[in-house]
Parts: structure tokens; C-alpha cells; sequence
């Protein structure tokens, strides 16, 4: 199994469901921002995360994710239990849209783009808007992670969205920030983003 790479992208994710579940794989860094790259992520849109399984190629992250909790289902970490795999869905549904689309266009303002470049009215309404939703967010007290106690599929894309929202400056909760902490102090985070850096 081969994963196309890059640092500080989604790729991460799909590391971290791998290291989740245990599963053996390699990495290829691909030159995402080099002009002329010697590595090309072989996505239709260049893009990174792209998985080659056999005769199987998968892009864009959550269907690599999902494919990998399908192939390895004996793992409790993407339920096979409807009332909780529903419960799982709607938590992703969440992040990649409400939650990640303020957040991500204001981390392209503040990391992709040139300061003299950078639209401030942009970088406001993002802010707002990621500020929004983020307030929004109600935790179960009674549950350890997002979905009940064991850690899943779900965990991954909130907690790591949310780290992205910590790291431009967003105000969080103690609550958050202790649920991101518990998250990225997981051996298999911290293994996955080793692998993702290099």
C-alpha cells in the first residue's frame, strides 16, 4: 500500500487512520509546490493524499479513510453498528463542511498567500465565521471522544480541523483544546505525523 504525501496537508489523516488500525505502508513525498517537480501525486488534480492498494488508486481523503475502515473492519474504529456508524457520518459530514470551509480559507489567507497579498476583509470574515461554528460546538460530557468512548474515524478529521483553527489563533475552549491535546498526544498521531514530515 502506497500513500502520496505532503507535509502539514490532509495526507495526515489518512496516515493517522493507518497507524489507527495498524495497518504497514509506505510514503512518497510528492513536490507539491516545486515548479518543477521530480514527484507527481498521480490525483487527477495533483492533489495529495492519493493510496494505491494493488490494483486499486483512491484519491481525496475521506474516501481513502472510509476505504481503509471497510477493508479492516474487524478494527472498532469506524463502527459497523448503524446507530453508531450514523453517528460517526454525521460528526465527518460536520468537519468537512460547516467546521473545515471557514477554517481552511482562512489558513490559505494566513499561510499560503504573501502578507502584502492577503485580503484583511478575507481574513476577518473567515475568522468570524470559523469563530461561529466553533462556538457551536457541544461536547457530551459523558463521552471520552466525539462519538461516545472509543476514538474513531470522526475524532481524526475534528480534532485535526481543529488544530487548524488553534493554529490561526482562533479562541477555543478549554474543552476543545483538551480534546485536541488528547488527540494529538495518540501514539498513532504522533507516528502518522512523523511519517507525514518526512
Amino acid at each position: 500500500m502506497k500513500i502520496y504525501t505532503f507535509p502539514k496537508s490532509r495526507s495526515l489523516r489518512v496516515l493517522w487512520t493507518l497507524e489507527e488500525l495498524g495497518v504497514s505502508y509506505d510514503t512518497i513525498k510528492v513536490d507539491l509546490l516545486n515548479d518543477s517537480p521530480s514527484v507527481i501525486s498521480p490525483h487527477s488534480r495533483g492533489k495529495v493524499p492519493f493510496m494505491v492498494d494493488g490494483d486499486i488508486s483512491i484519491e481525496e481523503t475521506l474516501s481513502i479513510c472510509l476505504y481503509l475502515c471497510e477493508k479492516y473492519p474487524e478494527k472498532s474504529f469506524y463502527s459497523s453498528d448503524l446507530k453508531e456508524k450514523s453517528s460517526i457520518n454525521s460528526w465527518l459530514s460536520f468537519a468537512l463542511t460547516d467546521l473545515e470551509s471557514p477554517i481552511w480559507n482562512l489558513l490559505k489567507q494566513l499561510v499560503f498567500i504573501p502578507e502584502e497579498k492577503r485580503s484583511l476583509e478575507l481574513v476577518n470574515y473567515f475568522r468570524k465565521e470559523s469563530e461561529k461554528v466553533i462556538n457551536q460546538l457541544k461536547f457530551d460530557k459523558g463521552h471520552e471522544w466525539i462519538t461516545g468512548n472509543n476514538f474513531t474515524l470522526a475524532d481524526i478529521f475534528m480534532s485535526h480541523t481543529l488544530l487548524w483553527a488553534k493554529l490561526c489563533g482562533i479562541s477555543i475552549s478549554p474543552a476543545i483544546n483538551d480534546y485536541i491535546n488528547r488527540a494529538t498526544n495518540r501514539a498513532s498521531y504522533l507516528k502518522a505525523q512523523e511519517k507525514n514530515s518526512q
